[in-house]
C-alpha cells in the first residue's frame, strides 16, 4: 500500500493515536475448485442464468426469464375465448332452428283407380303446416317432385330428360327439331358437350314463359371479367333449336333437355290427391308428407333474422381468431418476457383445428 493510500490515525479524548486497517471482508459461500482453491461462489444459482459473450469477448452471465404462468394463460385464453365463443354461439342458433326434431311424418298410400289414374285422400290438421313431400316410384328417364305452398296445395310434377342431337347445316351453326306437349315446359338443359374450366354453356328461360322460349348462354371467364353471349335460341312457334358458338364442334352436337309437366295435386278444400302419369306403378304406391305445428313454425322463421346475426359473428370470430393467435405467437417470442404469451398461444393454435371443425357442423346444421 502507497503512502497515500494509508488511512490517517486515529487520535482518541486521552491524546493517545492508533492506525486503523481495514479488514478485507468476503460475501457468499466458499466452493473448492477441482484444483484445491477456495473462491467465493455467486448468490445467482447456475440453473437460473445463461452465459453469452460479451462485446470485449467476455463470458457474461445473464439471468434468465422466468416462467409466468399468468401469461401464458392470456396467450392460451384469449384465442380459445375467440374459437370457442363462436361454437358456443352456433349451438344457440341451432337450438333455435329445430327443424328436425318438430316435424312429423305422415303416409299417403294411392290406390289404382283406372288405367294410369291413381287416388287417395288427405286430411290436413288446421294446426299444422306442410314443410316436405315425397313421392315413392321411379322415372326411367328422369323424376318426380313435389311441391307445396304450406298448407292448402300439393302439386306432383315429372321431369324428363330428353337427349337431342344438333346436326351441323354449315360450319359452325346447328339446328334440331324439338317440341312439347300441351301441359309441359321447358325446365333446363344439362350434358354440355364442352363446358372446360373457364366456359360453360347453360339455358336461360323465364318460369312464366318456358312453354314458349328459351335461349342458350355461352359463359366465359378471363381474368378481367366473366363474358355472356346468347349462342342459341329456341321458341315454340319454330320449334327448332338454333345453335351458333362460332366454333365447329363436329357433324353432331348433343344436347340434353329437361320438359317438365305436372300430373297430380291435392286441395285442401277437397282433401282429394289425383295422379297420372301415363305410366303403370302398379296398383298402389306411397309418398311421405312431413308436416310442423303452425306456431312452431311461425316462431323458427321469426327467429330466422337472430340466427343470421349469431352465424354471422360466429363466422367472424371463427376467422379471426388463428390471425389473433399467430400475432399472439410471433409477440410472445420476439417480446422480452413474452415467451410464456407465444407458448399458450402454441397450444390454442394446435385446438384451433379441431373446435373450428365442431362449430362449422353446428353452423351447418344451423342453417339446414
Amino acid at each position: 500500500m502507497s503512502e497515500e493510500d494509508k488511512p490517517e490515525p486515529i487520535t482518541f479524548s486521552d491524546g493517545t493515536t492508533t492506525a486503523f486497517t481495514p479488514t478485507p471482508m468476503l460475501t457468499g459461500t466458499a466452493a473448492t475448485l477441482s484444483g484445491g482453491d477456495s473462491v467465493t461462489s455467486s448468490p445467482m444459482a447456475q440453473d437460473n442464468v445463461k452465459f453469452v459473450m460479451g462485446p470485449n469477448g467476455q463470458m457474461i452471465a445473464i439471468q434468465k426469464e422466468p416462467f409466468v404462468w399468468k401469461k401464458f394463460f392470456i396467450g392460451l385464453g384469449i384465442p380459445l375465448f375467440l374459437m370457442v365463443i363462436p361454437l358456443i354461439l352456433s349451438l344457440i342458433a341451432d337450438g333455435m332452428t329445430s327443424w328436425d326434431d318438430e316435424y312429423e311424418t305422415e303416409i299417403i298410400q294411392f290406390e289404382l283407380l283406372n288405367g294410369t289414374t291413381y287416388v287417395a285422400t288427405y286430411s290436413l290438421d288446421s294446426s299444422r303446416e306442410i314443410g316436405y313431400c315425397d313421392i315413392w316410384i321411379d322415372h326411367p328417364k328422369g323424376w318426380y317432385n313435389c311441391h307445396t305452398d304450406g298448407s292448402t296445395e300439393m302439386h306432383i310434377h315429372k321431369d324428363t330428360q330428353i337427349e337431342l342431337e344438333l346436326i351441323r347445316n354449315n360450319e359452325t351453326a346447328y339446328t334440331a327439331n324439338f317440341s312439347m306437349e300441351s301441359g309441359e315446359s321447358f325446365s333446363g338443359c344439362d350434358d354440355w358437350f364442352d363446358n372446360t374450366w373457364d366456359s360453360r354453356y347453360w339455358c336461360d328461360y323465364d318460369d312464366e314463359t318456358s312453354s314458349d322460349e328459351f335461349i342458350i348462354i355461352k359463359e366465359t371467364w378471363t381474368e378481367d371479367r366473366d363474358i355472356r353471349k346468347q349462342v342459341g335460341h329456341w321458341n315454340s312457334t319454330a320449334e327448332v333449336i338454333h345453335f351458333d358458338d362460332e366454333v365447329d364442334h363436329g357433324s353432331e352436337l348433343g344436347l340434353m333437355i329437361i320438359v317438365d309437366e305436372e300430373v297430380g295435386h291435392w286441395f285442401a278444400a277437397s282433401g282429394e290427391f289425383t295422379f297420372d302419369s301415363e305410366v303403370s306403378h302398379g296398383s298402389e304406391f306411397r309418398m311421405n308428407i312431413e308436416t310442423i305445428d303452425s306456431e312452431v313454425y311461425d316462431e323458427m322463421e321469426s327467429n330466422r333474422q337472430a340466427v343470421d346475426i349469431l352465424l354471422g359473428i360466429s363466422t367472424l370470430m371463427c376467422c379471426s381468431a388463428p390471425i389473433v393467435t399467430i400475432g399472439m405467437i410471433i409477440y410472445g417470442f420476439a417480446a422480452t418476457g413474452g415467451k410464456p404469451i407465444g407458448v399458450g398461444a402454441v397450444v390454442a393454435l394446435v385446438a384451433y383445428p379441431v373446435i373450428a371443425f365442431f362449430t362449422m357442423i353446428t353452423a351447418m346444421v344451423a342453417t339446414y
